[in-house]
């Protein structure tokens, strides 16, 4: 994990991807990952998610005019613009993916989940170090999904579009449990109001 001394968590062979192109249609007005959580855009806070961790490459998927996108190029992050969100999140999935070159496996990540410990990915990346061939996802109570991390060849093999992402490779997911408060996503102006409490 990292520390003042700069060390960052090898996952060299895995590509970091955050999905951020989504309409956020339950939201309402504006653009939900621009929304300000703790003094700085929601999006911004799987930043400190990931940041720990050396990975082979780092990719953010998001649409056209995403004013928040800046932080992640200022991280290295390689930048790609979703023109095509109505194809779904599995479009952005391939987006991502075809920028993962040399990685065998993708761990994906949501622009939407402001909470995600590193502590977690740590024990999703040592789970998959150990299994590399399985998909490796969260779960809490009822909720099994991202992040996740995910052999590339099984997310390429994926439709290139439809909702619902990559939920099909979770049935025979390895799981990490996490506190389902680190869990939660924003979906609606309700959620974002209830993280300020």
């Amino acid at each position: 994990m990292g520390d003042e001394t700069g060390f960052r968590q090898d996952a060299s062979g895995i590509a970091a991807i955050v999905l951020g192109a989504g309409f956020g249609t339950r939201f309402g007005r504006g653009d939900k990952l621009a929304q300000m959580l703790g003094g700085r855009p929601l999006a911004h806070h799987v930043l400190e998610t990931i940041d720990p961790f050396h990975w082979g490459v780092r990719v953010l998927v998001c649409r056209d005019g995403a004013g928040w996108a800046g932080a992640f190029a200022d991280r290295g992050f390689q930048i790609r613009i979703n023109d095509q969100a109505d194809r779904g999140m599995l479009g952005s999935l391939h987006l991502g993916a075809a920028s993962a070159a040399g990685c065998a496996r993708v761990a994906v990540f949501l622009a939407d989940m402001p909470r995600i410990l590193p502590q977690h990915v740590a024990g999703l990346v040592q789970l998959s170090e150990a299994f590399p061939d399985h998909v490796v996802a969260s779960a809490a109570g009822s909720y099994r999904g991202p992040p996740a991390i995910i052999p590339t060849d099984r997310l390429k093999a994926l439709p290139y579009s439809g909702e619902g992402g990559a939920r099909s490779l979770l049935h025979d997911a390895l799981i990490v449990q996490a506190d389902a408060a680190t869990l939660v996503d924003v979906d609606t102006a309700r959620d974002l109001a209830d993280l300020h409490h």
